[in-house]
């Protein structure tokens, strides 16, 4: 290497230490002339003329190939075999007693690299969310938005939903403002307000049992809603049954603070075509997905259902919804090669994972994982890093923190899901070899008392994937 080069290497060297540890490294950069300074090799015409002595003038000068990082040995490759031991050691837990099932993919091969009872068709719990998301980021770009308009004409202003449920009070005032500076400009003082929500029929889904929305568990799917149709603001506290009729009236009462007369009773009423509209734009759907699967969110993701109807020319109900993400991922399936006994067993009857009805065999879910880290699909890639991080964000980040799993904490990336005698997880990981997997775990058959140890133990499970001791 000639000496210009090495000099060249030695002086970036110098400037990314200086970078990192500016007080300690001054010097070092002064000596090596990526900067000028009191100790500069280069000829300067002023210059400080005293000052203390640098403590690295005494440093002896070392080549700049020493100072490059090298790299770490590669790990032995993971064995298959003891994988699969190591993880089918959690059905000795005592909350597992046997229920355990599992199946780990190579995202680069499609290769299985550990499995048990891989194709037994299981309650999914929340971890049907990834299927979900991976159905409508195949549906859509992603980055399209769900649009709330206000037609106004002849003292009419109609509400039309499109599909917002996430709605916040300043985005419905601005849609009233607009609406109100219309009204005005067409020289209306007092007007009526209508609701389009015919944009999908939504409703709530029979196959949430009693996990829908008297339960506070989700709100039913509607063509807008207002915060999500939380009428609490909590997650899991109480949700509205009629949550487009509640925006529509809250948008009244805007429109009344605004200065309009607003007179009569809200009705249902299709927006006239040519009229007048303002217009507010809810977050991407790219944006919706991630939301959805960092903290589970059962309203979003039934939402994100129906929009997979809608794009597939399904009725938009919570069977057509239901129908058009099962279908969906049987394409996907099928494209993937998973064995035919694993697609066969899929059920899937709502987008949250609410329904005990719904069946997922790991191998499907584990394959659809891997094809999301693979690479070789640009539309579902996000899910990669949408999904929680063990220990350190969204659902798990009170996850990963016993004695047996803390070091997987940071290492291990997947979805929760737990619903009655169900606990589960699935996401992507590097095993230590460098190999990247998708993954699916699930515990089952246990007591609902014990619901804790069996999410402990599916974190103990999926710990082995990093080889935690």
């Amino acid at each position: 290497m000639g000496a210009s080069a090495i000099e060249r290497i030695w002086r970036t060297t110098a400037i990314v230490m200086c970078a990192a540890v500016p007080a300690s490294f001054y010097v070092l950069g002064d000596l090596t002339d990526a900067f000028p300074g009191v100790l500069t090799v280069r000829s300067t015409e002023e210059g400080p003329s005293f000052g203390p002595r640098a403590g690295a003038e005494d440093w002896e000068r070392v080549a700049a190939e020493e100072t490059l990082p090298t790299s770490l040995p590669a790990a032995a490759p993971v064995d298959p075999a003891d994988l699969e031991e190591r993880m089918s050691a959690g059905a000795d837990l005592p909350v597992v007693a046997g229920g355990l099932a599992f199946s780990v993919i190579d995202a680069e091969t499609g290769q299985t690299l550990a499995a048990r009872e891989e194709s037994a068709a299981l309650v999914p719990a929340s971890t049907l969310k990834l299927l979900t998301a991976a159905a409508v980021l195949r549906q859509y770009r992603g980055d399209e938005v769900l649009t709330t308009r206000a037609a106004v004409q002849d003292g009419v202003i109609t509400l039309v939903g499109g599909g917002d449920m996430t709605l916040s009070e300043d985005d419905l005032r601005e849609l009233a403002a607009q609406a109100a500076a219309l009204a005005t400009e067409q020289g209306a003082t007092e007007v009526s307000v209508a609701l389009d929500d015919s944009y999908l029929v939504g409703g709530p889904n029979p196959a949430w049992g009693n996990n829908g929305q008297p339960g506070g568990w989700v709100t039913p799917t509607a063509s807008l809603a207002l915060n999500e149709g939380w009428l609490d603001g909590e997650e899991y506290g109480p949700k509205s049954a009629t949550p487009a009729r509640d925006a529509a009236e809250r948008f009244a009462e805007l429109l009344s603070e605004g200065g309009l007369t607003v007179t009569g009773v809200i009705t249902a009423a299709q927006a006239p075509q040519e009229a007048p509209t303002a217009e507010v734009h809810s977050e991407t759907i790219a944006e919706l997905v991630r939301h959805t699967l960092l903290v589970s969110d059962n309203t979003t993701a039934e939402l994100l259902a129906h929009l997979v109807a809608l794009s597939r020319g399904e009725e938009a109900t919570p069977a057509g919804a239901a129908a058009a993400v099962e279908a969906e991922i049987e394409d996907l399936a099928e494209q993937l090669g998973v064995a035919p006994e694993a697609v066969a067993s899929l059920e899937i009857h709502d987008g949250s994972g609410l329904s005990r009805q719904n069946r997922v065999p790991p191998a499907l879910l584990s394959a659809v994982l891997a094809e999301v880290a693979s690479g070789e699909a640009p539309a579902l890639e996000q899910i990669l890093f949408d999904v929680p991080i063990a220990g350190l964000s969204g659902t798990l980040a009170g996850r990963f923190d016993a004695e047996e799993t803390e070091d997987a904490s940071g290492l291990v990336r997947g979805k929760t899901g737990y619903l009655g005698g169900a606990a589960t997880l699935a996401g992507v990981a590097v095993l230590p070899d460098g190999r990247t997997v998708g993954y699916s775990i699930a515990v089952h058959g246990f007591d609902g008392a014990d619901a804790d140890a069996a999410r402990a133990a599916v974190d103990q499970v999926a710990a082995e994937m990093v080889q935690v001791d």
